[in-house]
């Protein structure tokens, strides 16, 4: 085993793969990544667990999802998710294993100490305590209505916290930790300037706000107006360089010595299905996100890959530079509706109790197909996930009423 690396996580929130250069898209907006991604390592296949964050990121934390059952169980979402960090070997608690210092910047919500994300962090910070909205959230994110929601969403913007929080307001304690870090150690950083409503700052907003602001609010009114269509997609595009931007001002502060995995935590929809943002749909958009490591290994890895292997990929690529264990033929993905995804490298099977698709890729493009022998293995896979995902879940129970007896 080699020396232990420092190892920094970068999630972008909403951030799909096929927005960036060094994924094949046309437009100029992460120059510095695509620089990264040439002298690194892509991962051209990668795949979210889940569409939405608070289904994401617990399952890239611990390498299984809070609900091992496949029906939803929207009202329990807060406890359910506190007891999984609190009773699964996460990703920070297998590098503090390693003897790493670990810290965690988060603007998001979701993962803030509420859900009981900073367990197993030495530093962890959420700037909850300055939130003028926190007082909202408690009581369980799960009850509040829309008046509340829309309240809380003023509060932020006007503080500029929570979806509004821009990496450069707490970039400069990021760099003070690092400064100030014993090696090795471990940091993660969630960033949300991606997420809509896509508000970039001055300097790279393409769109007058006059368009941006009606635009956004069209999304949060459930208003998919094919009028705001091209906005959206430009500020969404704009926020994407402001984010890129982070990466060149950081890679030129921290230079070569951290091995850097960055990555979406889950993509985002524009009118594909006519579904716009995330969290409803297994698409394409909304689970295939980038991801690129810099200063480690090089070369292009086209095999299927799920986030949820990062627990235990990151410490290997941290000790011996190796990868190629966690590549797997098939990945799969999921909502709570529930609703599948199996993913090869050029096929994909979803199926919900309404009904499969089946699609293949070709030159980039994805269409359905009717290849007998591809649908049945997407459902054979289909059976034997939903299965060790039950056994899962009857353990956790048995393992409860275990507890609980022993505790009488």
């Amino acid at each position: 085993m080699t020396e232990p690396r420092d190892v920094v996580l970068v999630t972008v929130d909403s951030w799909r793969a096929d927005h960036c250069g060094f994924m094949g898209y046309e437009r100029n907006v992460t120059p510095t990544l695509d620089a990264i991604a040439t002298e690194g390592l892509v991962f051209e296949n990668a795949i979210a667990p889940s569409p939405e964050t608070n289904g994401s990121v617990p399952a890239i934390f611990t390498g299984a999802y809070t609900n091992p059952d496949l029906e939803s169980d929207a009202a329990n979402y807060t406890e359910r998710t506190r007891r999984h960090m609190k009773t699964s070997r996460t990703l920070p608690q297998r590098f503090s294993e390693l003897g790493y210092e670990t810290a965690a910047f988060t603007a998001n919500p979701w993962t803030s100490r509420y859900f009981g994300f900073d367990r197993d962090f030495d530093h962890f910070e959420d700037f909850m305590d300055e939130n003028l909205s926190s007082g909202l959230v408690e009581g369980g994110s799960d009850k509040r209505g829309l008046a509340s929601d829309l309240l809380a969403q003023l509060l932020n913007w006007y503080q500029g916290q929570d979806m509004f929080m821009a990496w450069e307001s707490f970039y400069d304690d990021v760099v003070d930790w690092i400064d100030d870090a014993d090696s090795p150690y471990f940091l993660w950083l969630f960033l949300v300037d991606v997420h809509m409503p896509y508000f970039p700052p001055d300097g790279y907003r393409s769109r007058s706000r006059l368009l941006t602001y009606p635009a956004n609010v069209s999304l949060f009114a459930g208003r998919y107006e094919s009028l705001f269509h091209d906005v959206l997609v430009d500020t969404y595009d704009d926020t994407i360089r402001y984010t890129d931007d982070f990466f060149r001002r950081f890679f030129a502060d921290v230079g070569d010595e951290p091995l850097v995995a960055i990555t979406g935590d889950h993509g985002e929809a524009f009118g594909e299905n006519g579904v716009y943002g995330h969290g409803p749909e297994i698409s394409e958009e909304t689970l295939h996100v980038p991801f690129v490591v810099a200063n480690g290994p090089t070369g292009t890895v086209d095999r299927p890959i799920s986030l949820r292997q990062l627990p235990e990929l990151l410490p290997a690529l941290a000790t011996d530079g190796s990868y190629e264990p966690f590549l797997e033929p098939t990945v799969w993905a999921r909502n709570y509706d529930p609703a599948i995804l199996v993913r090869g490298t050029n096929w994909r099977y979803e199926w919900r109790p309404e009904g499969e698709l089946l699609e293949t890729r070709s030159n980039g493009e994805w269409t359905p197909t009717d290849d007998p022998d591809l649908a049945r293995l997407g459902r054979e896979l289909v059976e034997t996930y939903v299965e060790n995902e039950r056994e899962r879940s009857r353990l956790l129970e048995a393992t409860d009423a275990v507890a609980e007896s022993a505790a009488l």
